[in-house]
């Protein structure tokens, strides 16, 4: 079968590789009718992560049951399915009490040996699933993947960020970074009953996305963010500020800058390095941080039942659709900025 895999910084490639087959009577094999590059690919792609040269990479995927083990009792072949991204064993303490992101044994696909057990990326015609009752999420029949895929990690993620904030009917909500986990937040936040979605950002064309959706929107190049947000709000700043950049501290900051006094910073952005943080502002203005990483596994039928409702559509930050085989050019297309979200269509029902 073909998949995509990573040999270096900016080095991806479609190459044949063995099929999965089942490892545990807990597994099952997927396969994958699409696909989605995310923000964390690029920190792959980049050589940020510590996956080896070889790996398959992905991690945002659905498709169809093509067998499970004995001991998988909720699916069956050819069940539509999304797939969490986070692969938690379903058994211990935190998945017992629905903290799937905090399992004592989780792992990530795409993600290389960083949890132990390197598992094959989602970009690849078949994927083996462990944990299959635990990971796997039904999908109705009747709605497109591409209003779907991004259930099992950007808009689950999205829906985490604004849950564990808070958000509520008539809050200010400003979103840092218009990349596609930023901007479903923004879509998450008019579910809680936001009254205004400011999102801040560099890119051009993902701040013109950003108003497509409705959103306001603050060119971090051209203002001062928690200027311009406090202008908006008759000086106060936001109710809650999702942070979703990630990399370095400038974003953080920005969000800690943007929040009212008693306001939420929900971050979800990828942080991998210790920043010094203002805890001096914190503690006076009784600012809030809370963090996030999407918990498909507990959120997933919400979701899907918003889709269904028409009160969710992630598609509509999608901007290129690209076989497997074009998947290298579509890192391209992100890393450049030139597309917002980027989906890899695998062929079969979608």
């Amino acid at each position: 079968m073909k998949a995509l895999r990573w040999h270096g910084p900016y080095d991806v490639r479609v190459e044949e590789v063995e099929e999965p087959s089942l490892k545990t009577e807990g597994d099952a094999i997927v396969r994958t009718t699409t696909a989605a590059i995310c923000g964390t690919d690029l920190h792959i792609y980049r050589g940020e992560l510590a996956v080896v040269p070889g790996d398959t990479v992905g991690h945002e995927f659905m498709g169809v049951v093509e067998k499970v083990g004995r001991g998988v009792k909720r699916f069956s072949e050819g069940d539509r399915v999304v797939v969490s991204a986070i692969v938690a064993d379903g058994r211990c303490w935190f998945c017992r009490h629905q903290l799937y992101t905090q399992c004592e044994n989780i792992n990530i696909f795409g993600m290389g040996p960083v949890y132990g057990e390197s598992l094959g990326g989602a970009f690849a015609e078949s994927v083996r699933v462990p944990n299959a009752d635990t990971v796997l999420i039904k999908a109705p029949d009747r709605i497109p993947d591409d209003r779907l895929v991004m259930v099992g990690d950007g808009l689950a993620t999205g829906y985490d960020a604004v849950v564990n904030a808070g958000v509520k009917p008539g809050d200010v909500v400003a979103i840092v970074g218009s990349g596609p986990v930023g901007l479903v937040s923004g879509m998450c936040a008019e579910v809680f009953g936001a009254s205004e979605v400011v999102v801040v950002g560099r890119s051009w064309e993902r701040l013109e996305a950003a108003r497509s959706l409705g959103f306001r929107t603050v060119n971090a190049r051209e203002a001062d963010p928690a200027d311009e947000v406090r202008s908006l709000t008759d000086g106060r700043g936001a109710d809650v500020v999702i942070e979703a950049v990630g990399r370095s501290s400038d974003s953080l900051m920005n969000a800690i800058n943007i929040a009212r006094r008693k306001g939420t910073v929900s971050v979800v952005g990828f942080h991998l390095h210790d920043y010094t943080i203002p805890m001096g502002q914190l503690w006076l203005l009784e600012k809030k941080l809370v963090f996030s990483l999407g918990n498909a596994i507990k959120n997933g039928e919400t979701l899907i039942r918003l889709i269904e409702r028409g009160r969710l559509d992630s598609s509509r930050i999608v901007t290129h659709r690209l076989p497997l085989e074009e998947a290298p050019r579509g890192f391209e297309l992100l890393e450049s900025k030139k597309a917002v979200k980027v989906l890899l269509q695998m062929g079969g029902k979608r």
